[in-house]
């Protein structure tokens, strides 16, 4: 099979009587041919909505992006066929801080929806990568504007599909794509059906339960988990090994002291990357 197909295109009549209900909810699809962020435009349609108005769970999928955003500002490179670009739009009734733990949770979801389409082998890094082997193969961009006593958030999803489309060797981190991994086509319709079933199973999940329930499950896929890390903050960077996450999604971090004892300190945010720092040293 050649990479080229690692991705079929389906036409909008197909995609509206798939997409069209996910999980028991109802869903507004959009499809934009090119665009220059889905989760921009998600952005601009809850400023348009009525301060106390919850939004209907809507997908913005996009064939293109002509300014995809990754964390940080970083540009995440969106050429026609690449990738699977979309952003799904849904309001809550719980506070930000309840909130800290969903971009997990959505990353569990990806990984869940596409083991479920065979490829496998999977892991996450914290707090929004999906890796195979070290290598990237998508990530989570989530985005919140909270109005009166409504959070609408804006989950971004970027997935590799075909690398070879946009000249992977000048991609500044080792990636990968679903053509590697699974080695046949996987259809937009299916891939899409997968996550955002998935996703209405685990969202409505971590509404009811909160994080806590997750916390197994995200250290099971931690591709970090037990090794030496360091985490920047700004202009700090500290070293240790990752001991997984909390009750909340936050990062656990043991601090190694000089006469082997250690500090187990706590992040809500940050950068991870493996250690240069040798074992045992």
């Amino acid at each position: 099979m050649s990479k080229g197909n690692a991705l079929m295109l389906l036409s909008d009549k197909n995609w509206a009587g798939e997409l069209s209900c996910h999980g028991g909810h109802t869903l507004s699809v959009q499809l934009f041919d090119e665009i220059d962020s889905t989760n921009a435009e998600a952005l601009r349609q809850f400023k348009c909505l009525d301060e106390k108005a919850h939004c209907l769970p809507t997908v913005l999928i996009a064939k293109s992006q002509t300014a995809g955003r990754g964390r940080r500002g970083r540009a995440w490179v969106s050429k026609p066929g690449a990738g699977l670009y979309l952003s799904l739009m849904r309001s809550f009734t719980l506070a930000p801080d309840a909130l800290q733990g969903l971009s997990l949770v959505v990353g569990m979801a990806v990984r869940t929806a596409l083991a479920s389409l065979g490829a496998a082998e999977i892991s996450l890094k914290w707090p929004n990568d999906l890796v195979y082997h070290g290598r990237k193969l998508g990530g989570i961009l989530l985005e919140l504007r909270q109005e009166a006593d409504l959070c609408h958030v804006v989950m971004g999803i970027g997935i590799n599909i075909d690398l070879a489309t946009q000249e992977a060797l000048h991609l500044d981190r080792p990636a990968v794509d679903l053509a590697e991994i699974m080695g046949e086509a996987v259809t937009q319709e299916a891939l899409c059906t997968a996550l955002l079933n998935q996703l209405s199973r685990d969202i409505d999940q971590f509404i009811a339960q909160g994080f806590e329930s997750f916390v197994v499950r995200w250290n099971e896929a931690d591709y970090y988990l037990g090794k030496r890390v360091a985490v920047e903050q700004g202009e700090h960077r500290l070293l240790g090994v990752s001991r997984g996450v909390d009750s909340t999604g936050a990062l656990l971090l043991l601090k190694e002291g000089t006469d082997n004892s250690g500090t187990l300190l706590r992040f809500e945010g940050g950068e991870l990357s493996p250690s240069l720092r040798p074992d045992g040293e």
